[in-house]
């Protein structure tokens, strides 16, 4: 089927990469097969490279669904160990009952509803020693607020690190 086709293809790709020194991570990401923790475990699972791992994008994860299948708590959790490379950005939903349907605005890391402060020790339990990038906001002053979002997660590594 589909995963055994990507699979294939991403073990090749990860062989091919690793003969240069590449690691590869995929992303978490809505409308595709990886768009939650237990296919994105499957993928992983079934390309068995070492250089082959997830970046839990959060953030995707949220806004795929107007009721998401499974809480940003439950899939960083789930892919902590895998993770080497990771995406955050943070949403605020605005669900309109109405129509069953859900709005999300882009905002600062420590204002939106994931909490990362939650995400950050998950990662930090399992030894992550990655990458971090901060997929800011879209609106406004992005470069201040995107800057707030930096330091609010340097400020929490480093309360992690001293405990």
């Amino acid at each position: 089927g589909e995963y055994e086709h990507m699979a294939r293809a991403y073990a090749e790709a990860a062989d091919f990469a690793a003969d240069h020194g590449v690691s590869i991570a995929l992303e978490l990401h809505q409308h595709s097969m990886v768009d939650n923790s237990w296919s994105m475990t499957r993928l992983i699972d079934m390309v068995d490279r070492p250089n082959f791992s997830a970046n839990p994008d959060l953030g995707n994860l949220y806004w795929i669904y107007n009721h998401p299948e499974e809480t940003c708590d439950e899939a960083i959790v789930a892919l902590a160990g895998r993770t080497r490379y990771w995406h955050c950005k943070n949403l605020t939903r605005v669900y309109l009952p109405d129509n069953d349907h859900a709005i999300f605005l882009r905002v600062p890391l420590r204002d939106g509803d994931i909490d990362y402060r939650f995400a950050l020790s998950a990662l930090h339990r399992e030894g992550f020693d990655g990458l971090i990038a901060i997929e800011g906001v879209n609106t406004g002053d992005q470069l201040t607020r995107d800057r707030g979002s930096v330091e609010y997660v340097r400020i929490l590594w480093k309360e992690l690190s001293a405990e």
